[in-house]
């Protein structure tokens, strides 16, 4: 996403994840990220907005490997942050949202700069 674009229309991007604030550092130092990043380990604001996404495979922390390959006896599915970029205004409202069907992919930024236009242009 393109800083000065954003600024133009003073724009602040936030960036929510179930990092911890350690792994939040980590990511912002290793990406060289200028947004701030916010730290939701419990998911308590993901919840609240509704984009928790659990089909994200995992395994309990007493699976072994075998040959190197995860395995367990309890296998789950793991919560996570759904991608989900919104438009919020300074009142709080929700003025856009676009969310991923597919939780590698994020909202393409011609698309989310279209709905600046119409939203705050």
């Amino acid at each position: 996403m393109q800083a000065e674009e954003f600024s133009k229309f003073n724009i602040k991007v936030v960036a929510l994840s179930k990092d911890t604030p350690e792994e939040a550092t980590i990511h912002k130092n290793r990406d060289h990220l200028s947004i701030q990043l916010l730290s939701d380990a419990k998911l308590k604001v993901i919840r609240q907005y509704g984009v928790e996404h659990h089909k994200a495979f995992g395994f309990e922390t007493d699976s072994f490997k075998i040959f190197g390959v995860p395995l367990s006896l309890k296998p789950s599915f793991k919560a996570m942050a759904i991608p989900t970029t919104l438009l919020i205004d300074e009142e709080g409202i929700i003025r856009w949202i676009d969310q991923a069907d597919d939780y590698r992919l994020r909202s393409n930024n011609e698309r989310v700069m279209s709905a600046v236009q119409t939203v705050f242009g």
